[in-house]
Formats: C-alpha cells, structure tokens, sequence
C-alpha cells in the first residue's frame, strides 16, 4: 500500500518542532500552542488557513485564563463564490501541566473540535474532526519588548464527515503534526504554521495576526 506523503513529513515535521524548542526561556504562558498571552491575557485574531483544496480567512478569541487552562474559538469562511461556501467554526481547549512554573518551557495536553460545513450547488456536506494532542512550546525574549514562542504538536484526530451525496456517516482516524512561531510585539503577535495530517497529501498552513488585551 503506497503510503501518502504527508505521513512520510511525519518525521522531518517532528525534527522541526523538536529544532524551534532548543531556545532560551523567558516566562511560560501558553505557549505550548504558540500563544503570547500571559495569565489573564487574551487575544483576538485574523486567521488565514491556506490548503490544497480551498482557503479560509476568519476571526477568533484566544484566552490564557489564570491558572493552567487556555482556550479558543473561532470561526471562518473560503473564498468560494456565492453559490459555493464553506463555512469552518473551531474550538480548542489547552492545560498547561507545567502550571507556569517560570521556566520558559509549557507542555499541554490539546483537545478540541473543528465542524466544516462546505455547500456547493445547493448540496452540503459536514466534517467534524476532533483532534488530540500533546503540545510542548517555549519562549525566548529578545529585548525591546519583543519575544519568539515557537511550539510543536502532534497526536490523533477522529473525523466524521456526512452530506447529502452520502448515504451513511463515514469515519476515520487520522494522525497530524504541526510546528510553528510566533513573534510577539509589545501588544500585537505575527504566527506561522505548517502541518500535515495523515489523511491528506498535501501539507496546511495557517498564517494568523493577533491583538492582546
């Protein structure tokens, strides 16, 4: 069986997310999943999420609540025209098991659920796809008020897609892996990712821009 080449980045993702890590720490926050915010911090951000088969652009609300938990939601739309659209809503929840300990490094068990509802020609059909994973990031500080959170991730999604060309729901299990960086300024925060999942050829990228409060 010929393997998908997504699976076989598998290993020189995980050499990335493993590479970025190897940075001096500042102050742990969240940022197993990349995320600047400090305790009680959130952001709100512009997401563009660019694949293979179509491209989303879309908004969210990250929060590092006081304590070990983080999470976000999301929502956004393809660049389809009228008759044909997708429409993404995501929401992720993140436990620091470090809880902040001032080391600079935060790793994170990650779990959560993305639901894709993509019509075109006046027929639908829905993905849900609940990933987990553990999540290990770090942050360095390079003065002038500007700091680099790299992070890596990695673990199982279960999708479950249905629709109207479908007669019954299929389902699969899948692995992925992401790394990425983010380059904080003083409020506002610029990240890259790229990742791979086993059940797609072909890698994602999603490119987000944030404002802290």
């Amino acid at each position: 069986m010929k393997m998908p080449s997504a699976v076989r980045r598998l290993p020189a993702l995980a050499a990335l997310g493993g590479a970025v890590l190897l940075v001096p720490a500042g102050v742990s926050a969240q940022v197993c999943i990349g995320s600047p915010n400090s305790p009680g911090q959130y952001s709100i951000t512009g997401d563009a999420n660019i694949t293979s088969g179509a491209n989303d652009f879309g908004i969210g609300v990250e929060a590092n609540f006081p304590g070990p938990l983080g999470a976000r939601v999301g929502v956004s739309v393809d660049d389809f025209d009228e008759d044909d659209r997708q429409t993404r809503f995501e929401g992720r929840v993140s436990y620091d098991l470090l809880g902040g300990s001032g080391s600079g490094v935060s790793v994170c068990p990650v779990t959560g659920a993305d639901f894709t509802r993509d019509t075109r020609e006046g027929l639908s059909t829905n993905l849900l796809r609940i990933p987990l994973g553990l999540s290990v990031g770090g942050r360095a500080n390079v003065g002038d008020g500007i700091s680099l959170v790299p992070s890596a991730r990695a673990g199982v999604a279960h999708r479950r897609l249905s629709g109207d060309l479908l007669d019954t729901t299929e389902t699969e299990n899948s692995f992925f892996a992401i790394a990425g960086g983010t380059l904080a300024l003083d409020d506002v925060h610029f990240r890259a990712e790229v990742g791979i999942d086993s059940a797609d050829d072909d890698p994602f990228y999603r490119l987000q821009i944030g404002y802290r409060r």
